[in-house]
């Protein structure tokens, strides 16, 4: 039983050459090799007390793209799930930083480490609800934002309501409640292997308990 979880890292393409030929000297694979980066890292960068290792994380990754051209725009999403249905929300304009970008999970972007009071307050502008964050399902840099000036790490949220009153707003023109396995038909930009799961796992939940 695999006991790790494989994970998507974009890098230039001048980076994964150098990769590529460390790789051939060292006659390891891959997960090796990023194992190994990984395991050097988190020994000389210990998390410090009271913060979340994805803050940890996310706080090196910017500080090691601060001497980069790129920027770096970090954004909340949030998987709202209620009677086997998640909802979405239709964009009233081109995203400025995603091409194609129409139906989408509600969120906005993430000013503070502060991750689950800036997704509430994102939501609740988005689509008039107070919710509930319950946990992490994923995090990526999101490969449609491509190589541009700007990289986008996406990170998404399971999510239940707790009160408050349907109302698109701010980016979102329309709110929809759709099946999990639906999502697909709407998005026209990628979604990662662990967000498929998790709404596929919310689509045979509410199936059972619909029996």
């Amino acid at each position: 039983m695999r006991k790790t979880k494989i994970i998507g890292v974009s890098v230039p393409p001048e980076v994964h050459a150098q990769f590529e030929s460390v790789l051939k000297c060292r006659h390891k694979t891959k997960s090796e090799f990023f194992r190994e980066i990984l395991d050097i890292y988190f020994k000389n960068s210990p998390v410090p007390a009271g913060e979340k290792d994805i803050a940890h994380m996310l706080r090196k990754y910017w500080e090691f793209r601060s001497g980069s051209e790129a920027k770096v725009v970090v954004v909340g999403l949030g998987i709202i799930a209620k009677d086997g249905k998640v909802l979405i929300g239709q964009r009233k304009a081109k995203d400025p930083w995603v091409d194609n970008l129409t139906w989408v999970f509600p969120g906005g972007q993430m000013h503070t480490l502060h991750f689950n009071e800036e997704l509430k307050k994102s939501i609740k502008k988005e689509t008039g609800f107070d919710v509930e964050v319950k946990s992490l399902v994923a995090s990526r840099i999101h490969p449609d934002s491509g190589f541009k000036s700007v990289q986008i790490v996406a990170l998404y949220f399971w999510c239940e309501t707790i009160k408050g009153k349907e109302a698109p707003g701010d980016s979102l023109a329309k709110l929809k409640w759709v099946k999990p396995a639906d999502v697909f038909k709407f998005f026209t930009t990628s979604v990662s292997d662990e967000v498929t799961k998790f709404l596929l796992m919310v689509e045979k939940d509410a199936a059972v308990i619909g029996k």
